[in-house]
């Protein structure tokens, strides 16, 4: 009689047809990625280029967001077989098979190995989970550390042992540098494990635990450690409504978890899950509950939805269905394992090939899975960026790729040219004027998801209705696209004006200046425009240097309602090497601004009243305090959390930024911060870190500070 195979051979026997499924579909496959997958994938190559050359800074820098663990892990991989493809989703499956393993080990030891079985597959199995494992997105690989930080909580027994309290921190701090949220999935069972320990040795076990965690993860976090809680907050809400997602309250948004957990874990899965509930309440799988509901909970509360972020549940989820399937006996039991096999078939066909296709959950109008067969369509990204590559002569130049299609946008083509080494950069859809964009890419038809291609239309509309700017921007490639559009490549090379002089094209060129400046200045005194220019080169709208000079301006983002404007006096700017549409100019005496190299800051008067009036006109700011004194100013932060109050002195600039704060006697809540530290405060709030990522080089002559004034040059 053939003995029946191990309980973790059954594990990983369903593991390995995951992996061969998804194999066999990457084999196939040939879009290009979509948004975050591109932008992961250009990750992991930078990381890999980091690490060869030794730069861990680097490595630290690169991402406000995005914590460098899963990215680094796939750039070893791909150091010594460089394919994106490959390294990437070897580093994901591998992440699911560290998942499985874990969902076993814990349902064996919550319940027995039949249990951890059950779960391992149902988790494997689960749509959604088969869906994430063809992206090299950093949601599975969250999922499956949520499980193996869950696992080594319990393997401390309540942190008495303190080998596996060593692990658990050690878990806890590749966790948090998975992703930010790692911390939502582990806090309740974490609090719940600590509110066990009586005894004095476990209390320092979790000392030790979490002093690991912290200093795993501080080097990352230090630097981003004010600025990230804000950017969580923009992305849950303010993000989410931009978006057009419901007030976290309606009854959309309190449906849209329920309803898609079919879509996300699988019909069988979730009837499962729901009886499993029971039991485990009846069981007192409290821990279990505490990895599952408050997590839940939490999310569903968030105003911006999406299976992604409820993906590291999963685990927890699948032992949970893996209780009430232990539950059932005799026939119902053989029932539900059938059931279990037949569905976790459908599931991976009907994800991985839409076999069946087009299921629908009778009477919740949600699709069983989210398809995602192959393809081997070419979006000719590779053909247009060498077309960009000849005509440039190999220059770098500034790409703006005005489409938002997941298959045809900014993130697939930046990634293909950083890969590929290409010197060029890339912007999206521009809101003014196409200011340093030597390159358009535009398409016809599905311009991408709707709350996000307003630009994107009215820029293709602008070149289909406006002979000026189709002009200044001629078409050099045209390419058929698989959904049936066109692509379109257009470089800035404005035809000379011949109709005109120079010196009257100058004076139209300065009597529209004074219009652009009226969307950024408003009442100037003694406002000058001086222009320095080459007769043969202003025929193509290049300027030598713009100067502009006045007594006094209000200055701000005046096109935007009830934008904030920043008295100035005695102010002087230059603008140097400027091209402007010189049809534009000839034809409407109007100033489109095309390029512009340098923008120099020569002079300007800032009162320390007017900087906190400024300061008063913006909601997240309105209650900062600054006072300007000898060499110094002083500043006080008021924000949720603890204030911040420092003293800054403004230094002269180093590579691209214009000028450098030096922050002192930095204070956070009160408390003195250690000089060593103050950079990582400091960088959440300074302006110049951003400054130097402009398009635009912006120089500042030297700064002064006394008391109650700043000034710039002489």
């Amino acid at each position: 009689m053939a003995k029946p195979p191990s309980e973790l051979a059954t594990v990983l026997g369903g593991y390995a047809v995951l992996v061969a499924v998804a194999a066999a579909w990457l084999s196939i496959n040939s879009r290009p990625p979509e948004w975050d997958h591109a932008n992961h994938l250009e990750r992991m190559v930078s990381c890999a280029r980091d690490l060869a050359a030794g730069d861990v800074a680097a490595v630290l820098g690169r991402s406000s967001f995005y914590p460098p663990l899963v990215f680094c892990a796939a750039a070893l991989p791909y150091r010594i077989w460089p394919s994106d493809v490959a390294a990437g989703q070897a580093t994901i499956l591998a992440f699911l098979g560290l998942g499985m393993i874990a969902v076993y080990l814990l349902g064996r030891r919550l319940a027995g190995g039949a249990v951890g079985v059950v779960a391992a597959l149902l988790f494997g199995s689960a749509p959604f989970v088969v869906y994430s494992a063809l992206r090299f997105q950093l949601d599975l690989p969250l999922a499956s550390m949520v499980a193996v930080a869950l696992l080594a909580l319990l393997w401390t027994e309540g942190f008495a042992r303190r080998g596996w309290s060593i692990v658990a921190g050690l878990v806890l701090g590749l966790g948090m540098v998975t992703k930010p949220p790692f911390a939502a999935y582990l806090l309740v069972p974490v609090a719940l494990v600590v509110a066990g320990i009586r005894q004095r040795r476990a209390a320092l076990n979790l000392l030790l635990a979490l002093g690991l965690g912290a200093a795993l993860c501080l080097p990352w976090y230090g630097l981003r450690i004010f600025g990230l809680a804000s950017q969580v907050g923009n992305r849950s809400f303010k993000q989410a409504a931009e978006a057009g997602f419901p007030h976290p309250f309606s009854w959309p948004a309190l449906a849209y978890y329920p309803r898609t957990l079919v879509t996300q874990f699988g019909v069988v899965a979730a009837l499962l899950l729901l009886a499993g509930l029971a039991v485990a309440v009846r069981r007192r799988q409290w821990f279990l509950l505490a990895a599952l509901l408050p997590a839940a909970t939490l999310f569903e509360l968030l105003q911006n939805k999406n299976l992604r972020y409820t993906l590291p549940l999963l685990p927890a989820a699948a032992l949970v269905a893996a209780l009430g399937f232990d539950a059932l006996r005799g026939r119902a039991r053989a029932a539900a394992a059938a059931a279990l096999a037949i569905a976790a078939a459908i599931q991976v066909s009907a994800t991985v090939a839409d076999v069946p296709a087009g299921v629908e959950i009778p009477g919740l109008r949600v699709p069983l899975v989210m398809p995602s067969p192959p393809h081997r369509e070419d979006w000719r990204q590779r053909e247009i960026l060498r077309l960009i590559a000849r005509d440039s002569g190999g220059a770098a130049r500034v790409v703006s790729v005005v489409p938002n299609h997941p298959f045809f946008s900014v993130s697939n083509f930046r990634y293909y040219a950083f890969r590929d080494d290409l010197p060029l950069g890339f912007a999206r859809a521009w809101s003014d004027y196409p200011l340093n964009i030597a390159y358009v890419v535009l398409k016809t038809g599905n311009q991408g998801p709707d709350f996000t291609i307003e630009k994107a239309r009215r820029i293709s509309e602008q070149f289909a209705s406006d002979p000026l700017l189709a002009a200044a921007f001629p078409a050099i490639g045209e390419f058929a696209l698989p959904d049936g559009s066109v692509g379109t490549v257009r470089v800035r090379r404005p035809a000379p004006v011949t109709a005109l002089a120079a010196r009257a094209l100058a004076e139209r060129i300065r009597a529209g200046a004074a219009g652009l400046l009226k969307e950024f200045v408003a009442d100037p005194e003694d406002l000058r425009v001086g222009l320095d220019y080459d007769d043969a080169a202003l025929a193509r709208g290049v300027i030598r240097r713009v100067t502009i000079s006045a007594a006094a301006a209000k200055v701000g983002e005046r096109r935007r309602p009830h934008a904030a404007t920043l008295q100035l006096r005695d102010v002087r700017v230059v603008l140097e090497n400027i091209q402007v549409n010189p049809a534009r100019a000839a034809a409407e005496g109007a100033v489109e601004p095309l390029a512009l190299e340098r923008f120099r800051i020569e002079r300007l008067r800032l009162a320390e009243a007017d900087l906190q009036a400024f300061l008063g006109e913006l909601k997240r700011m309105r209650r900062w305090r600054v006072a300007f004194l000898d060499d110094a100013a002083e500043l006080h932060v008021a924000q949720r959390g603890p204030d911040v109050d420092l003293r800054l002195s403004v230094l002269p600039g180093r590579g691209r930024r214009p000028i450098v704060l030096a922050a002192h006697a930095v204070r956070v809540g009160g408390v003195p911060v250690p000089d060593a530290l103050t950079g990582w405060i400091v960088r959440s709030y300074d302006p110049t870190l951003r400054w130097s990522t402009l398009p635009v080089a912006v120089d500042v002559a030297p700064v002064h500070i006394r008391k109650g004034v700043l000034e710039v040059g002489n």
